[in-house]
This record gives structure tokens, sequence and C-alpha cells, in this order.
């Protein structure tokens, strides 16, 4: 949830970059001894945010309601892990994957999405 926060205050240019470093980082943040805020202000720091910005983004109550709403929406979509693909809010599976739809299936869902 903090990093969810910290992405959406860094604001849209740059959402995805801390979105992929703190991915690049999980395995720092889960090792014995890690102390994962170390790694959140690192890379908030990284794309401008100052530790008194950081510190109010991740206590930010707004925040913390829409990262509860997200979570809620994908539950109740049948989101159980990633990747899952919806397409005009359908889950786009692969008939015996257990790892999500093929490349080849979500381009024919889009396919047929955009057809319609």
């Amino acid at each position: 949830v903090a990093g969810f926060a910290i992405a959406r205050c860094a604001g849209g240019d740059k959402y995805f970059d801390v979105v992929h470093e703190l991915m690049a980082s999980q395995q720092e943040m889960l090792s014995p001894g890690a102390d994962p805020r170390q790694t959140l202000f690192r890379v908030g720091n990284g794309v401008g945010l100052s530790n008194e910005r950081i510190q109010t983004c991740i206590t930010d109550p707004e925040a913390l309601k829409a990262a509860d709403e997200r979570a809620r929406a994908a539950v109740s979509n049948g989101v159980s892990g990633t990747p899952t693909f919806l397409v005009n809010g359908e889950t786009i599976v692969t008939p015996g994957s257990n790892s999500g739809a093929t490349l080849a299936d979500l381009s024919t869902a889009i396919d047929a999405a955009l057809a319609k």
C-alpha cells in the first residue's frame, strides 16, 4: 500500500517509474533484517519526492482508501494474482494455464472487443 501511495504522489509521468523500481526491489525489501521503509524512501527520493512528502503520502487517508477500493474491485472481478487481464470486464484466461492468459488469447479478446 505504501508503494502505491508513493507512486500516486509521484504523479502520472513518474507513476510507473516508481512501480517498476519497487517491483525490482522486492527481494531487497523482503530480505531478513531489511528495512522496507528505506527502500520506499530511496525510491520516492529518486523521483524527486522529499522525505516529508513521502511521509505525507504513505499516511494519506485518501491514498489508503484508494488502494483499498482498487483491491476490493480486483477481488470482485475475480483477480487472484498477477498477471490477470480483463477486457471490458471479462477475465481473459487460457484454458489449462496456471499463469493467466497467453498473449494470443489476450490479443483475440481485444480484437473481438474492438470489432463490436
